[in-house]
């Protein structure tokens, strides 16, 4: 028995020195108590940052301090209280893969660097606008930088959407729907464990939490250049872009490559003279993968940033306005709307295109006569952006112009002639002829008529008109008299 109870003092012994030789504070200590502790990207990423390398800087110097204590929540389901800054870089020191930090306890306190003001951190969210003020990079931030640059998933993968509802996602395609459908404010929010496919070699390699993930992103840092590149929308018709590379390293990259849709497209950068720009001219809306990719010495597996541009439909709306020139039926069409200068179109009447407009060279203006009656006068174009046409129609009801036609008579002595003499405004230009109950007798009028008709009656009644029919007045127009002859 004295045997046995030496060896347990000696036991006990030995695990008080190894204990004490892992921490400085009695505080580190795990507890089994995780009821009140919520998974937080956003503490992973302030951990990340306060010990960037493992090297810490006085707590005054790091962006925010904690008021302590707080609670710490770990992959292990154990949780820590922590009651000052020493106690906190214990805790970012000794993680590692199998044992690391992942969640806390809300609400939190926190106090910015240089003031005295304490603020409240009462969610994730919150916590998230704190990573803002600070310029940390959030989980988005990396994830975006090196996602099939860096590394892919190994699918299926699964996460949680903004209303923490799972969805299991089998294809790049499905992610990358899953992921717009989300709004540019979703961390991305993974049911862990996921595999990734790591490096060039395309490794697979098993991460269980934010910390594996942040050390996936240390890899990626340190093998490859950051690349980014901002996209502009520039011909909205013609569905033209301006993709404009941008990232820290572009003076000393050497060479990159812009594809589309996998394609490659063009060199660029400081060793052929490149301007770090990409103008593309969409033949059609749809989405669209836009990538630039670059291989360095130290990044020989190469990387690349892809973006999805979303190249919309957008018709032009067009809109004309019109005119009549007074007494006659000439119509004067006058199109005007945003981008006429750049868009082409034709002009319709009554579905027969009649004239080419728009763009640079043209005068947007139409001029032309209508025959009286209900015409649809129209202006059409199809563009890149609208590639099923559009049009802007207008129902123009035309009345006809007619002569306001007279004329006189008196009869001769107390004969049974009658002399009928015509006078009316334009008479000189317009034909019309004589008739008598509804029988031509002459043409008369325009240049070479004498405007004057004698004709011998029998006793009885007539209707005598002049009758003329002209382009502005095709049905024509007449003016009678009734001649009583004794």
């Amino acid at each position: 028995m004295k045997y046995f109870n030496t060896h347990l003092r000696t036991f006990v012994l030995l695990l008080s020195v190894l204990f004490s030789s892992c921490v400085n504070d009695d505080s580190f200590f795990p507890e089994e108590n995780t009821d009140n502790v919520t998974s937080s990207p956003a503490l992973v990423t302030v951990l990340n940052n306060f010990g960037s390398d493992n090297a810490f800087i006085s707590e005054n110097e790091q962006c925010f301090r904690f008021v302590y204590p707080i609670t710490l929540g770990y992959n292990t389901d154990s949780t820590i209280r922590i009651d000052n800054y020493e106690g906190l870089v214990d805790v970012i020191s000794s993680q590692g893969p199998n044992f690391n930090v992942t969640g806390l306890q809300f609400p939190i306190n926190i106090i910015f660097r240089n003031t005295d003001t304490e603020i409240t951190i009462n969610d994730e969210s919150s916590f998230l606008n704190i990573l803002e003020q600070c310029e940390f990079n959030s989980i988005r931030d990396e994830f975006d930088e090196f996602f099939n640059g860096c590394f892919k998933f190994e699918y299926p993968v699964t996460l949680l959407d903004n209303n923490g509802v799972e969805t299991e996602l089998s294809s790049d395609e499905m992610f990358q729907s899953f992921y717009q459908s989300q709004g540019t404010l979703y961390q991305p929010n993974f049911k862990f464990p996921i595999n990734l496919l790591v490096g060039a070699n395309l490794e697979t390699t098993t991460i269980d939490t934010y910390f594996g993930f942040y050390r996936i992103i240390a890899f990626c840092e340190t093998r490859c250049p950051q690349l980014d590149f901002t996209s502009e929308l520039t011909d909205m018709f013609n569905l033209g872009y301006r993709f404009e590379a941008d990232f820290p390293e572009i003076e000393t990259i050497g060479t990159y490559e812009w594809f589309i849709d996998g394609q490659f497209i063009e060199s660029d950068g400081p060793s052929v003279q490149g301007d770090n720009l990409l103008l593309r001219d969409f033949d059609a809306p749809g989405t669209y993968v836009v990538c630039i990719k670059a291989e360095t010495p130290e990044c020989p597996e190469g990387i690349e940033v892809c973006k999805s541009i979303v190249v919309a439909e957008s018709c032009p709306n067009l809109d004309f306005s019109f005119e009549q020139q007074q007494g006659t039926l000439q119509y004067t069409f006058t199109a005007s709307f945003s981008g006429i200068e750049e868009l082409s179109y034709e002009w319709f009447v009554d579905n027969e295109i009649t004239e080419e407009d728009g763009g640079p060279n043209g005068d947007n203006v139409y001029i032309t006569e209508l025959t009286p009656g209900v015409h649809q006068v129209c202006i059409k174009t199809t563009t890149p952006s609208c590639p099923n046409g559009t049009e802007e129609c207008k129902e123009i009801v035309v009345e006809p112009i007619c002569p306001n036609l007279f004329f006189s008579f008196e009869q001769e002595g107390n004969t049974n002639g009658y002399n009928f003499i015509a006078d009316f405004q334009d008479i000189g230009t317009i034909n019309y002829q004589w008739e008598i109950d509804g029988q031509i007798q002459e043409q008369d009028g325009g240049q070479t008529g004498d405007n004057m008709f004698f004709f011998q009656f029998d006793p009885g009644s007539y209707l005598v008109c002049i009758r003329a029919v002209t382009d502005t007045c095709p049905e024509g127009t007449q003016f009678c008299e009734e001649i009583v002859v004794q």
